[in-house]
C-alpha cells in the first residue's frame, strides 16, 4: 500500500491519495494556473491567448507546429512556455478568425466584369476578390 502525499494515510489500489475529500480538492486545486511555477520572461500558453485575443488551442497548435521562435515544452508537464518579448513575427493572417464572410451581391453582368478583370491578372477570382478587400495591389 501506498501512502498519501497529502494527509499521509494509506491509499487503496491504484490510487496517489486517498479517498479523503479534502484530499481530492487539495490535488484538483494543484492542477489550476495559479500553482505552475512560469520561468521568468516567459509567458504561459493561457497568458499568450489573452494578451494576443486568440484561443488556447491555437496557440498550443502553433506552438507544436514551432511558429513562435523561442518557445519551449517542458518535458515533464508538457506545456509550453513563449517568451514575453517575442515580437509582431508572426503573420496577422494566422490569426484572423473567420467569424462572418463577406457576402458580394453582384448582377450577371457585374459578375462577368469581375471575372474578366481577374482574368487580366494572375490571380483566380477568389483571390482577386480577396485582394481588393483587404486593398491590396491587384
Amino acid at each position: 500500500m501506498a501512502i498519501c502525499p497529502i494527509c499521509g494515510r494509506e491509499t487503496r489500489g491504484k490510487n496517489r491519495i486517498c479517498d479523503s475529500p479534502i484530499c481530492r480538492k487539495e490535488l484538483q486545486n494543484s492542477w489550476y494556473e495559479s500553482s505552475i511555477a512560469i520561468p521568468e520572461g516567459y509567458l504561459s500558453v493561457t497568458e499568450f491567448a489573452k494578451k494576443r485575443n486568440i484561443s488556447v488551442q491555437a496557440v498550443a497548435k502553433n506552438c507544436r507546429a514551432g511558429k513562435y521562435p523561442g518557445a519551449v515544452q517542458e518535458p515533464q508537464s508538457g506545456r509550453w512556455y513563449i517568451p514575453e518579448d517575442l515580437e509582431g513575427t508572426i503573420p496577422l493572417a494566422e490569426f484572423v478568425r473567420r467569424t462572418a464572410r463577406m457576402k458580394i451581391k453582384a448582377t450577371d453582368k457585374e459578375w462577368q466584369k469581375i471575372v474578366e478583370r481577374a482574368a487580366a491578372t494572375k490571380y483566380s477570382v477568389n483571390e482577386y476578390l480577396i485582394r481588393l478587400g483587404l486593398g491590396k495591389s491587384v
